[in-house]
Order: structure tokens, then sequence, then C-alpha cells
């Protein structure tokens, strides 16, 4: 069975393509250049995969290595939290003695990483006719001092997940807008369905900024604001982004736990179906669907929700 026929056909788009042209790309790069007249040689290619995200990746190397038997890829299993694979890299990284030849990685360390210079640049690996079918924004966010050192493998974006079996018991569409949040998390937390309504990423860590800008994107605020530059978090639309979170925990709809929460600790509530709607990214979808889930073939996915009169947004990861 394709792996990624458990992800919505508009979430995939070309993802094992995507994903196997990254690999190509950066191996035959290493190869080449590594190992000058060695290309013929079993080269082995070391990288570090995220444990929730192995299995979806495991098709995708048997194949890669099926279509390039001179090259053995070894996947490292590493930690679900971004924070500690960023942290990981960078000892490795600082300590001169890498194991990992391939770099897969959030967006956000690309600066860092580039102007450490831990980062191949890839401009003249791939072409340009190729490189049009990424979208820009994913181009532009593995760039650094106008060379390329990221090719997006897939695009992350913030989502909110729901139970569709529960919403269709309760008459209930799936929300929009966050009164309707609200009021179908207390609807269907009150006939006893649930225990929690609402839960996010509220650690202090990377996922929580990731976490708050799409809530203030979607209440109007701003962190920053784009053309004068002023800091936005302290404006009536920020201010009221934040009160929506905090009165989550409150009002009993989201766990008083959930400050301390990262995205797997999330998953796991919505996915053991203690939870009416969780925000994460795209890689829930297919382990909330595995055939030893209580809620497969239960839940829905949709962009994220805003105040009324706002769009709601979604951080790319």
């Amino acid at each position: 069975m394709n792996q990624f026929k458990r992800y919505p056909t508009w979430l995939t788009r070309s993802l094992p393509a995507a994903l196997m042209g990254l690999l190509l790309v950066v191996v035959i790069t290493l190869v080449s250049g590594v190992f000058p007249g060695f290309a013929q040689a079993k080269i082995p290619v070391t990288m570090m995969l995220a444990s929730q995200e192995l299995p979806s990746w495991k098709p995708v190397i048997a194949e890669f290595e099926q279509q390039n038997p001179d090259i053995k890829i070894n996947a490292i299993e590493g930690p679900s939290a971004t924070n500690l694979v960023e942290d990981l890299y960078t000892s490795a990284f600082l300590l001169g003695d890498s194991p990992y030849d391939l770099v897969y990685m959030d967006i956000v360390w690309v600066p860092k990483f580039a102007a450490a210079g831990w980062l191949m640049p890839l401009n003249d690996k791939v072409p340009e006719d190729e490189l049009k079918d990424f979208l820009k924004a994913d181009l532009a966010g593995g760039s650094y001092n106008g060379n390329l050192y990221r090719l997006p493998a897939r695009s992350d974006a913030g989502m909110l997940y729901y139970r569709k079996d529960l919403l269709d018991e309760a008459g209930l569409q799936p929300p929009n807008t966050v009164p309707e949040l609200l009021a179908a998390a207390r609807k269907v937390q009150g006939a006893d369905k649930v225990k929690w309504g609402y839960v996010w990423q509220g650690r202090q860590y990377e996922g929580l900024p990731a976490m708050f800008v799409e809530v203030l994107k979607g209440f109007g605020g701003s962190w920053v604001d784009s053309e004068t530059l002023k800091v936005g978090l302290d404006t009536p639309e920020s201010i009221a982004a934040l009160q929506f979170l905090l009165d989550t925990v409150k009002d009993g709809i989201a766990p008083p736990g959930v400050t301390t929460y990262q995205e797997e600790e999330t998953r796991r509530l919505f996915q053991s179906g203690e939870s009416l709607f969780l925000r994460n990214w795209p890689y829930v979808w297919p382990l909330a669907n595995a055939e030893d889930s209580p809620v497969a073939g239960k839940i829905g996915l949709k962009p994220m929700i805003a105040a009324p009169g706002f769009e709601s947004g979604a951080c790319q990861g």
C-alpha cells in the first residue's frame, strides 16, 4: 500500500517525488564531491529522521535505493521535538565530526546553519526549470545571502484537526471562527463525549511561537508591524489573541497542562479520543488514521480558525 495515500490528495501533491528529488540532488553532490572517482562504489549516506516520520520515509528510501543501487541511505531515528533535533545537529557540527551527510531541517534553521558554514550551497545542483515547481516562499526560506541551501521535501503548515464523527453527532459543522470552535467544544464536552475541547502547543520551545503566530494572524494582530517595524504584541488585537488561549485553559476547554505540551503530547491526547480539536502539523494525519488508532476514519482537518472578520493564517514549517 502506498504510504502517501493516507494523506488527503490536496496535502501531498508530489510528495514522494519531492522527497526522492531532494535525496538525489544532495546525495549526488556528496558522492561526486566528497568521494571523487568513486561514484560507482556503494556509498553510505546518513540522515536523521524524527521517530514519527520514519515510517513514511521508509518506502521512499527503499524506492530511491532501488533506483540508485550504488547509494545506501542510513536513516537514524531522532527525537520528535524540533528543538532537540536542532540541538543534536548543532552539537555534531560544532564538534566537527558529524555523522550526518543529509540535513533534514526546519526552515527557520537555514540562516544559522548557513552562516556557520555547515551547509553546502545547492544553486548549481538543481536545474532552474525544476525550481519553479516549488512554492516561492519555500525557496526563499531555504536561501541565505543569495544562496539556496534547503530544498523543501514537503510544505508544513499548521492545521486544525477535528473529530468529524462527534461534530456530525452534535449536528455541527467544522468551525471557521473562534466563537464556533468554543461553542462546539462546550457542547461536545457538555455531552461527556470528550474530556477536552481543544489542545495546542504551549510549552516554551520553538513550537510555541509557531502556534501563536497563527492565532495572532487570526485576530488581526502581529508580532512586528511589517511596515513600521514596531512591535505589535501590545495592540488590542494581539492581546485578544493571547486572551483566547488563556480562556481555553481558564474555561476548561484546554487542559491545565497544555502549557507543558509539545506536538506529540497534543497528538496523543487527540489520537486517544480525549480532545475534540487539535492544532498540529500534517504529520498527524497518517498516525491518527493508522489501523490501531482509536480515531481512525473519524477525523478531518482544515485551515486554522480566525476571529470574526479576520482571515486565518498558518505558520510554515
